[in-house]
């Protein structure tokens, strides 16, 4: 059997990337691009969009400003997406928030709400949009960023946790009803990544060490570059994984094998 290559596989490829302004989306964004693949981003912060639209002028990406938890703007954005390339192929939900230092009990229904709508919620609204788009395709891949919170947590972060926890449930369930139409499910568990999100979050708890992480690349339960997690999504969407589906597909740094 020919091995697949994974760039190769996602030369022409269209994606559409949730979050895609920021952090982890916005690394995916990139990589897919040097991969020749297409991407259609969507997120919040319009300013950084746009940098990202300029930092790569002439490349087939398209950034639209999107509250991904807004069925209004989520259908205008894939209707956007098809209108502008002509197909999808591949979906990654990298949109998220953080929210710590609060027991269940001092959760604040507006705050717990705004956690499950962006983490789980938009999930839901983006992959019913565009299932139909990977299915007139032939089939496609789904990427739904998790969080080692789905597996094991800390403290002060019940919202998160739960929310997190569903995205991994959510994705295994995909996989099953969608593998007749050759749409691929995955959800990828991630450990501390340098992203804002969690710097902000870390910075919150206390810093890196006290939460037991390193920045030095030869250490357990490392902080990520953005740049790693892409490349494992990447790999997600390609045929290289084309046996994969309905894993929680773990890229930790090593962070859940640890037991203190």
């Amino acid at each position: 059997m020919t091995a697949i290559s994974n760039d190769a596989a996602l030369a022409g490829r269209v994606v559409l990337v949730t979050g895609a302004a920021t952090g982890i989306g916005r690394a995916t964004a990139e990589h897919l691009l040097a991969r020749g693949a297409r991407v259609f981003g969507v997120g919040l912060d319009a300013e950084e969009g746009r940098a990202l639209q300029a930092r790569h002028a002439g490349a087939p990406l398209i950034f639209r400003e999107t509250d991904v938890t807004r069925e209004a703007q989520v259908r205008t954005a894939v209707d956007a997406a098809l209108a502008a390339f002509g197909r999808l192929d591949g979906v990654v939900n990298a949109a998220g928030i953080y929210q710590t230092g609060r027991r269940l009990e001092d959760v604040a229904d507006e705050d717990w709400d705004r956690t499950i709508a962006v983490n789980l919620t938009a999930i839901f609204r983006i992959c019913r949009a565009t299932l139909p788009l990977l299915r007139r395709a032939g089939g496609g891949s789904i990427v739904n960023i998790a969080s080692v919170h789905a597996l094991a947590t800390v403290p002060g972060v019940p919202a998160y946790a739960a929310s997190k926890a569903a995205v991994l449930g959510l994705s295994r369930q995909m996989a099953l009803d969608y593998a007749v139409d050759h749409i691929r499910v995955n959800a990828l568990i991630v450990g501390s990544v340098a992203t804002r999100m969690t710097l902000d979050g870390l910075e919150a708890a206390g810093g890196a060490e006290a939460a037991g992480l390193s920045f030095a690349s030869n250490r357990i339960a490392r902080i990520a570059d953005p740049g790693e997690i892409a490349a494992g999504i990447a790999f997600l969407l390609s045929d290289a994984a084309s046996f994969v589906t309905g894993s929680g597909f773990v890229i930790d740094g090593g962070m859940t094998a640890r037991l203190l």
